[in-house]
């Protein structure tokens, strides 16, 4: 394949005798620092290595370049090995909290992760994994451009706003497929105004309370201590929700 990550080994045309040594991965890393990863496709196995261009084993000076590259789910897998130890961003450390990715990564880029952490570390890259599923139409249809039932966030936002957006993102249970339709934004736009018109309704009989001089508890009547209970149970249930990353 021509895309993906190139190995970086060169092959004598007379012997075949491979070339790779500190000075010829030096001056690739130069050249990809200046050119990007395809400067191994754009130039030649001679503009690659001028005067490094010589076999050890019969002197011949003509090289040829592998030309596969490197597996892309060991080339991902391997990724913790510099994002978790990026000294600039004061980030150094050994596991990330969280890998999150669609739910087809069990068999990719979580099993590449971890099978190159322990192979190389004796560790798992991360302490959790979390899954998604796929965003679908009404009808449970992958969304694709050819079928015409894309939804862009940025048509809803226009349309409805970027809380009611939220508010969907917030209902959904994502560890499954997520439907998106007009019809359903439509429904969170009525679940939205709900809760808007309820908090202006709670703040129009609240606006003299004194938040800095609360009334004591002892000092509470029933109702009021039924509702701190009530309130105390809802941090409780979605305290715990949060921890299970459920939030709808």
């Amino acid at each position: 394949r021509t895309w993906g990550v190139p190995i970086p080994i060169f092959y004598c045309k007379n012997c075949h005798k491979e070339l790779i040594n500190d000075g010829t991965i030096e001056r690739i890393k130069t050249l990809t620092s200046v050119n990007g990863s395809n400067m191994w496709f754009d130039m030649s196995a001679g503009q690659i290595l001028k005067d490094m261009a010589k076999c050890e084993e019969c002197g011949c000076t003509e090289f040829e370049k592998e030309t596969d590259i490197m597996d892309v789910w060991f080339d991902s897998g391997s990724t913790y090995s510099s994002v978790l130890t990026q000294k600039k961003y004061g980030i150094e450390t050994e596991v990330a909290d969280l890998y999150l990715e669609g739910n087809d990564q069990y068999r990719g880029w979580f099993q590449s992760s971890l099978l190159t952490s322990v192979a190389t570390r004796g560790i798992a890259p991360y302490k959790e994994v979390l899954t998604h599923g796929y965003t679908v139409d009404e009808q449970g249809r992958k969304m694709s451009k050819s079928i015409g039932n894309v939804v862009a966030p940025q048509e809803i936002i226009r349309e409805a706003g970027a809380d009611v957006l939220r508010l969907w993102v917030l209902a959904s249970d994502y560890m499954s497929d997520v439907s998106v339709s007009e019809n359903i934004i439509k429904q969170v736009s009525e679940v939205y105004r709900k809760m808007r018109n309820t908090a202006r309704y709670i703040l129009g009989n609240i606006s003299d309370y004194d938040v800095n001089n609360p009334v004591a508890y002892e000092d509470l009547q029933e109702i009021d201590k039924w509702a701190l209970t009530k309130l105390n149970k809802l941090i409780e249930d979605c305290t715990a929700a949060y921890d299970k990353y459920e939030f709808n």
